[in-house]
């Protein structure tokens, strides 16, 4: 058994992006590789293995009735190594389910989490995310009218189609033929403000070099961890971004008198921070008035009813999740949020959480019910 590294790429991305598209792509187009494939899906029958099966000769594995970013983590680990020990092959592809959260299989593969890692040999190199422009448009541009010859498919897991976003090495920005030139530069220049690490490529039908994808030696898990837009919004606001309990870089492409793409397009993000609490039933009802040119918001927030916890609020279109995420401890409390979106009225969004904060009085008050935690969709 040969032990030259054999190294991974992990190709994410909602349902219906394109993913084993890819996959079949690459496994016609290899080069010099021998290209071994594990496929994730939710369902006891695993369709997409299928069809990977039909395009490869061997070394395809089926994991199916779980997701590998939670439940199958350990089968994930556990397979990847034996495939690698029983058959020879020099470059191993992922496909994740449609709703696999990219972060925890990447801690998985590299031993970040608790399943042990992989052997040493086996190298995470590229994430992957494969979005689907026509479903990220209607997704956060639900009133947007879209072209008649488009599918109308259910609209996707927003939190977890941006967090796909936000963790990746290379984006490939799928289906660009279903969606017009002057949304498309807008929705380009909203997935850049979300991620802003990433090198990203317009494709249709999936199609890329090879080289773009595999090989890359892009996967830097720290860095893919702390170049979300949002933390870089914060830390740029002169904030520590990274307030976890628990650039190489392609550039946005410009328009006439170097104007970026999204201030073209009306993108941007900015940051409220308040050192008062919030009165929790006010936050609450502001958060379940959702408004479409908001793309993500996310922070922490200092709320009355909990004075010691601190609140991981994370929002994503019309997904809302606000919840205790541990406590501000030796920290001084204070509501640090971000929002990115398209045309947003910071002036007004403002006066609306400043409305939400709590009085003197109410900082005192006791609230036998609190709302939080909290998740919608």
């Amino acid at each position: 058994m040969s032990t030259a590294e054999i190294p991974i790429t992990v190709v994410s991305g909602p349902l219906g992006a394109g993913k084993t598209t890819l996959v079949n792509r690459l496994l016609n187009d290899p080069g010099d590789r021998d290209i071994a494939v594990v496929v994730n899906d939710m369902g006891e029958l695993n369709v997409d293995a299928e069809l990977v099966a039909s395009e490869a000769d061997d070394g395809v594995v089926d994991l199916s009735n779980g997701c590998i970013c939670c439940r199958l983590q350990d089968d994930l680990v556990t397979e990847v190594t034996r495939l690698a020990e029983t058959r020879s092959f020099d470059y191993l592809l992922i496909e994740a389910s449609g709703i696999s959260e990219p972060l925890p299989i990447a801690r998985a593969l590299t031993g970040e989490s608790n399943e042990g890692g992989l052997p040493e040999r086996l190298r995470l190199d590229t994430t992957v995310s494969v979005i689907d422009a026509y479903g990220f448009w209607k997704a956060f541009d639900p009133a947007e009218s879209l072209p008649d010859a488009a599918p109308d498919p259910e609209r996707p897991l927003t939190e977890v189609l941006v967090e796909q976003v936000e963790f990746c090495d290379v984006l490939l920005l799928n289906k660009c033929d279903m969606v017009p030139d002057d949304a498309l530069d807008a929705v380009e220049a909203e997935i850049r403000e979300l991620q802003p690490r990433a090198s990203l490529h317009r494709t249709t039908y999936s199609e890329v070099d090879p080289t773009r994808v595999l090989d890359t030696r892009r996967f830097d898990f720290e860095a893919a961890k702390r170049h979300q837009g949002w933390k870089q919004a914060l830390a740029s606001d002169g904030t520590e971004a990274d307030h976890d309990h628990d650039h190489d870089t392609d550039h946005d492409h410009t328009h006439d008198e170097g104007v970026s793409a999204a201030t073209a397009h009306g993108v941007e993000s900015f940051v409220y921070r308040r050192d008062r609490p919030f009165h929790p039933q006010r936050l609450d009802a502001w958060l379940d008035d959702w408004r479409g040119n908001v793309v993500r918001a996310k922070g922490f927030a200092w709320v009355a009813s909990r004075p010691e916890a601190v609140l991981g609020v994370s929002q994503a279109g019309p997904s809302v999740q606000a919840g205790p995420i541990g406590r501000w401890g030796d920290d001084d409390p204070e509501t640090r949020l971000v929002f990115i979106g398209r045309d947003l009225d910071e002036d007004a969004v403002t006066r609306e959480l400043d409305e939400c904060l709590a009085t003197t009085d109410e900082r005192r008050a006791a609230y036998p019910d609190d709302p939080f935690p909290r998740e919608s969709a």
